[in-house]
């Protein structure tokens, strides 16, 4: 099951950013569905040329009621942040039964 995506989805599935958050959630052993998505645009008070290709993405997980914001577009890397916030463990432990459940399907 993938990660829900809500809000401007497409701004992370074009870049591939959602399937990139998803290859993080498995390596770790979390499972997809404990995580939403939510992402927007970035208002500022001054898009240089009328369009602003900066972003927000918050992300909410639902075991441990963390939601965190991170800011994606040129220069921003928000799932290498969101990598480090989960290897230092912000979003909680992966469930182990998951990680166990992954290993098996792969044999």
């Amino acid at each position: 099951m993938s990660v829900v995506c809500i809000g401007n989805a497409w701004l992370v599935e074009q870049l591939g950013e959602k399937q990139d958050f998803e290859a993080e959630l498995s390596r770790a052993g979390y499972r997809h569905e404990e995580f939403t998505l939510h992402v927007d645009p970035l208002n500022t008070a001054r898009p240089r040329a009328g369009w602003n290709p900066r972003y927000e993405v918050k992300v909410t997980h639902s075991p441990t009621t963390t939601v965190k914001t991170y800011h994606g577009g040129p220069r921003d890397s928000w799932v290498a942040s969101f990598a480090d916030d989960l290897a230092e463990g912000l979003y909680g432990e992966p469930n182990v039964r998951a990680l166990h459940d992954q290993r098996v399907r792969i044999r």
